[in-house]
This record gives C-alpha cells, structure tokens and sequence, in this order.
C-alpha cells in the first residue's frame, strides 16, 4: 500500500540532508588534524547565535553521541534491516494513516540520508552544533538526516497516542 505522502516526505528529507551536506563539505574545510569544532584553531565553527548555535563540519563514524564509532558495516546493516522492518510491517506500524505514512517517511528520508553517509564516505557529516550554556552542556553535533529521524518519530508517537486517522 505505497503512499505518496510516505515518498514525497521521504524523498524531500533525503535532498534536504544531501543538500545541506554538500553545502558543507564544499564550504568549509574539514581534516583529521584541524577540525571545525574547536574555538581557537584555523578553522572556526560559523556562529549563527552566539554562544547557543553554530555551523561545524565534522564527521561521525558511529551512531548518535558516537556509540558503536568505527562500526560502518554494523550500523550500514543496522539501517537495511530497519528500513526492511519498516516497509514489511508498515500495516501494523499505522501506514495506513496519512500521519503514519508521512512519520514514517520522513524516519526512512533520515535513515537513508545517514546511509548515503556512510556508504559514500564512511562515515555521517554533521553540521549543526548547539552549545548549552546555562548547563554548560556542548550537544553532540548532528544533521538533517538526524532531524528527519527524531522528527518522524516524534510525529509518529503523537499520532499513535492522539489515534490519528486520515
């Protein structure tokens, strides 16, 4: 039962993330010795709110907070299965709610956007940088892939709790 609201979510997420990725990596410079995310060095992360937001390009070869780093076969198999697992149980995960299938699709346009990552690169670009400072807390940096996947399940959670239907 393909949908396009599950497509067209899941297909503008992956060009967003992919955009926002080359964006990056033809405007700011990234190597193993001289990072962005370091204040101080030759390559400065790009403030956007002082003190709170920032435009970095650093590289992530595990998952979130860099669990599982240098894993690129475990996680790249991890994301198959998942995307599988999503597309075969998709009837009982609620694809046939129009919420279900743009949750659902806009998860698949993140896993996939990271996917792409990791198999052209070997690792995840990430680029947005978001400093706490009344906790004094730097959160780990992420991206558009990495938006679309706590977003879609984010809406995925509210619709099975408020019982969406089309």
């Amino acid at each position: 039962m393909p949908s396009t609201a599950f497509f067209v979510a899941s297909i503008l997420t992956i060009v967003f993330d992919q955009l926002t990725k080359f964006a990056i990596i033809k405007n700011i410079p990234w190597s193993h010795g001289n990072p962005t995310y370091h204040f101080g060095g030759e390559n400065e992360p790009i403030s956007i709110i002082d003190n709170f937001l920032y435009i970095v390009h650093i590289t992530n070869e595990g998952a979130a907070w860099g669990i599982l780093s240098g894993r690129t076969y475990l996680l790249t198999s991890i994301a198959l299965i998942a995307l599988v697992a999503l597309w075969l149980f998709r009837k009982s995960l609620g694809f046939e709610h129009l919420w279900g299938r743009f949750a659902l699709g806009i998860f698949a346009g993140g896993v996939v956007g990271n996917l792409i990552d990791r198999i052209r690169f070997g690792h995840v670009i990430d680029f947005i940088d978001v400093h706490l400072p009344l906790i004094n807390y730097r959160w780990p940096a992420f991206n558009i892939a990495d938006c679309g996947i706590c977003i879609g399940v984010t809406i995925y959670i509210i619709a099975v709790l408020l019982g969406e239907q089309d």
